[in-house]
């Protein structure tokens, strides 16, 4: 089952060295326990097995186990309680874990009853991150609802399950008793924005855990109309971010406060943040020049003062387009609603 991309001359490190082996039954143990936890409902628990502040752990955070049974496909009727590990992809300080369906084979010969058979018919992975000294070496960092190489395959239940809720066409409840007050109205106002998908929920946490780490700031002791505020700046950003424009006076209206309110508090986050646009921290979009910025940095370049640098720029007309992820309008992206 496990597969390593490390260097195979290396005996300490080779595939069938005592340490890879080790890393590989462990991180398998690992997948079979998180699958066998998250089909109990053992919420506790499971918060064990992920990595903190992680995808996972922010879905559970969130969503409670919903999202986690939904993208290992625990309910799908073909699973019917089989799942198993099916393959790992070993890199140094990362692992990726498949998952697959355990049926059996019909008994040959003189065999007294059926063999077990593990097969690959559907599935989720399970990206794992080393961490030593955690009980099996490894702790899961994200879910990812396919296998790899595979795609999600609208038409079948299970998969528009799944794209239906990453898509955030159909909101999962949120665990209010984990969310702090500003973090509770933007996620319930996103969700029944019914324009938002997961990924843009998960940015807005992210943007609005980071602000208040820098700032200090705890929303626990703000006044409704405070985190009012707040909350309609983080969405006002990720709606800025991700569509490329924004009303502040409908943001305001939908919470009940000034517009000016919003900007203000909206130009605070991203100024304390230093964020912009295209940060890939809260932008579903990539940077769109981010090839440009990096190379300019290397020459010691700031395209923002070089005016040459500027026109040329200008004139290949690189800021007349904004290049969306291939995947983002069947899985990741908007509803067409936006």
């Amino acid at each position: 089952m496990a597969h390593s991309n490390e260097d195979h001359s290396a005996p300490a490190t080779g595939p069938h060295s005592p340490n890879v082996q080790l890393l590989a039954q462990e991180a398998a143990r690992l997948g079979e326990t998180l699958v066998a936890a998250v089909r109990a409902g053992q919420l506790g628990f499971v918060e064990t097995l992920l990595l903190p502040g992680g995808p996972a752990f922010q879905a559970v955070r969130l969503f409670g186990l919903d999202l986690l049974r939904l993208d290992l496909r625990l309910d799908d009727p073909r699973e019917e309680g089989r799942l198993a590990p099916y393959d790992l992809q070993i890199e140094p300080e990362m692992a990726l874990l498949e998952l697959g369906v355990l049926s059996t084979l019909p008994p040959e010969n003189d065999e007294p009853r059926a063999r077990p058979h593990l097969v690959r018919l559907f599935g989720s992975s399970l990206v794992l991150s080393r961490v030593p000294g955690s009980e099996y070496g490894w702790l899961v960092e994200e879910i990812l609802p396919v296998n790899a190489g595979g795609q999600l395959r609208p038409g079948e239940a299970s998969d528009d399950r799944i794209i239906a809720a990453h898509q955030g066409k159909a909101p999962l409840p949120l665990r209010r008793e984990k969310l702090d007050p500003v973090e509770a109205l933007f996620l319930e106002g996103m969700q029944a924005a019914d324009s938002y998908n997961l990924a843009e929920l998960f940015n807005a946490v992210r943007m609005w855990g980071d602000f208040c780490h820098l700032e200090e700031l705890s929303s626990a002791g703000l006044d409704r109309q405070s985190s009012a505020a707040w909350a309609a700046a983080v969405e006002y950003l990720i709606n800025l971010f991700d569509t490329h424009k924004a009303e502040p006076e409908n943001m305001a209206a939908r919470y009940e406060v000034q517009p000016e309110i919003v900007t203000d508090r909206a130009r605070e986050i991203a100024q304390t943040l230093r964020a912009t646009q295209f940060d890939d921290r809260y932008s579903i979009h990539p940077d769109p020049i981010g090839h440009f910025r990096e190379v300019f940095g290397e020459l010691g370049i700031n395209p923002n003062k070089d005016e040459k640098t500027q026109q040329a720029l200008l004139n290949s007309k690189v800021f007349d387009s904004i290049e969306v992820p291939p995947d983002d309008e069947d899985f990741f992206g908007p509803p067409d609603s936006r």
